[in-house]
């Protein structure tokens, strides 16, 4: 219940800033909205690694795994939305800009990647998938450390 109200609110989010671009005020600020994004898309990627974890140990259902998958994946758009329409203050933050954004949509394939297994119901996949998440999990984490 609780995943389903953030992602109306990341939605929401979204569909307003949608049609306002604007850029961030100063460097910090804009780092700071780097920080944000990377520490989402972490918490989206590692939740769904602990729905495909708890469903290959049988702990938990297809079902409910295809939830939490599809629910990390949703929000996952909004965070590559809500990062990507911040424009960088001056030329310095475009490689940030640029970096953030590959790593946001390095986690939404692996979500992607995910939830095609869980569908198909594809042990090896999921493996597969689990490893993608793990490995886009600590590339965001390495990158929002090096942000301080």
């Amino acid at each position: 219940m609780m995943r389903r109200r953030a992602t109306y609110v990341v939605g929401c989010a979204v569909v307003l800033l949608s049609g306002c671009i604007a850029p961030a005020l100063d460097s910090g600020a804009f780092e700071q909205n780097a920080k944000s994004a990377l520490e989402s898309a972490s918490s989206e990627t590692s939740t769904a690694r602990l729905a495909v974890d708890g469903l290959l140990a049988g702990k938990s259902t297809s079902a409910y795994a295809d939830t939490v998958v599809t629910d990390s994946e949703n929000a996952m758009g909004g965070v590559e939305t809500s990062f990507g329409v911040v424009d960088p203050p001056s030329r310095r933050q475009d490689q940030l800009r640029d970096q953030v954004l590959t790593l946001l949509g390095n986690a939404d394939d692996a979500l992607a990647h995910t939830r095609i297994a869980l569908r198909r119901n594809d042990r090896s996949g999921l493996k597969a998938a689990l490893g993608e998440l793990d490995a886009s999990t600590s590339e965001l984490a390495r990158a929002r450390k090096a942000l301080g």
